[in-house]
């Protein structure tokens, strides 16, 4: 990321990092066995930063949906994305 986070941003960018491999999951690997929870951490940056300075819920699941079609080519539905991206906005503000 770059820069040093305060220990309570830590763990909400954790936080974040384990949504996104245990809930957003496009590939479906958070239950095999094998893979590595980083398997999304390229893509933490921008959605922390995206989450962090407000973006809105279909701003956030828009962000998904290009990762899914653009890089993964597997997508979850447009549904899937905007709950991910209101439990985000929930962390942070818990």
């Amino acid at each position: 990321m770059g820069t040093k986070l305060s220990a309570e941003d830590a763990g909400a960018y954790e936080a974040l990092d384990r949504l996104l491999f245990r809930q957003w999951d496009p590939i479906g690997v958070s239950d095999m066995d094998g893979w590595a929870e980083d398997e999304y951490r390229a893509y933490l940056p921008r959605f922390w930063s995206m989450v962090t300075s407000g973006a809105s819920p279909s701003q956030i699941a828009d962000y998904l949906g290009e990762i899914e079609r653009e890089l993964i080519t597997m997508e979850t539905s447009s549904e899937h994305r905007h709950d991910i991206a209101v439990k985000a906005a929930a962390l942070l503000a818990a």
